[in-house]
């Protein structure tokens, strides 16, 4: 018989596990880099994460946002993560019901899985994959949901640049651009935002702002994070951008120009590749970043479901 329960303080080992299970990851997640990226949060919630069970055994749980990421306005829930053993239709089906008597209960009409990166909770850094930036198109669980009721709202992209695989191009739109500005690097900057520093608080995080050279304005700014600079034992792997900032209208010159300098840092870090994730409908940050060379590696669902 399935059970569902709240979390426990016994579970993280068996989500772990699950985790490792379910995801395609850099590394295996430890107990401990578990409690780092999630459980550790100011914001966590033990009851606002749903565990199934089968004779006590985890098969399946179900993470929500903290209540900052609840839309009073459209009704809707978000659900940072929705993971069963071996994608089993019966568990999934199990912990949606009870999902959605929580959310009736509480006046909620929807649940969403999927957000943007920077809204992203949860599991930030471990990977890509996660489904707190909404779920992989190759990924099992999104038949099983889709099966259940889940329709696609929304699309994003994951694109990647390996800098041991290719060449950093240097245009003379970037030459113009070294002669009138110049660039400001900053470690763990502030964020600007208390939710956004909770965050990425786990996670070694770096700013790159390009300022004009006469006014000292800063007219663009990337900043991007690293978990392996942050957590020990972690593989050196990938870079993730968070954030792109403007002063004005968005500038495809301005964003380029700050994604290549950034690769080009890359070689000295021994960290590669470069990650983006892009908005499917996002035309013009996704033409700018395959004219560079980045590739698409991962197109993730953005789901709703009507209770």
């Amino acid at each position: 018989m399935i059970s569902v329960r709240p979390f426990l303080n016994h579970d993280p080992p068996a989500i772990a596990r699950l985790i490792n299970e379910c995801c395609n990851l850099e590394a295996e997640v430890s107990t401990n880099l578990l409690e780092f990226a999630v459980f550790a949060k100011t914001y966590f919630e033990r009851d606002r994460f749903f565990v199934a069970t089968i004779a006590d055994q985890v098969q399946g749980f179900v993470h929500l946002g903290s209540k900052t990421t609840d839309n009073n306005e459209t009704g809707t829930l978000t659900i940072a993560n929705y993971l069963v053993r071996e994608s089993n239709l019966a568990v999934a089906r199990t912990l949606l019901e009870h999902l959605a008597v929580f959310g009736k209960e509480l006046g909620f009409q929807r649940l969403r899985i999927g957000t943007e990166p920077d809204r992203a909770e949860y599991y930030n850094g471990i990977s890509t994959h996660f489904l707190n930036v909404g779920i992989p198109k190759t990924h099992p669980i999104l038949p099983v949901l889709e099966e259940l009721g889940f329709r696609t709202i929304d699309s994003w992209q994951c694109l990647e640049f390996d800098v041991n695989n290719k060449q950093v191009p240097f245009t003379r739109e970037q030459m113009s651009l070294r002669r009138t500005h110049i660039l400001n690097q900053k470690s763990d900057p502030d964020l600007n935002s208390l939710t956004l520093n909770a965050i990425y608080s786990h996670l070694a995080t770096s700013r790159l702002e390009l300022n004009d050279l006469k006014t000292g304005q800063t007219e663009a700014a990337l900043t991007y994070a690293c978990l392996s600079h942050s957590y020990p034992n972690w593989p050196a792997g990938g870079v993730d951008v968070i954030g792109f900032s403007a002063s004005n209208a968005f500038d495809a010159s301005h964003f380029e120009f700050l994604l290549c300098e950034i690769l080009r840092q890359l070689p000295q870090t021994g960290l590669s590749p470069l990650r983006i994730h892009i908005a499917a409908n996002d035309t013009q940050s996704l033409n700018t970043a395959e004219k560079i060379g980045f590739e698409r590696v991962i197109t993730s669902a953005h789901v709703e479901y009507t209770l």
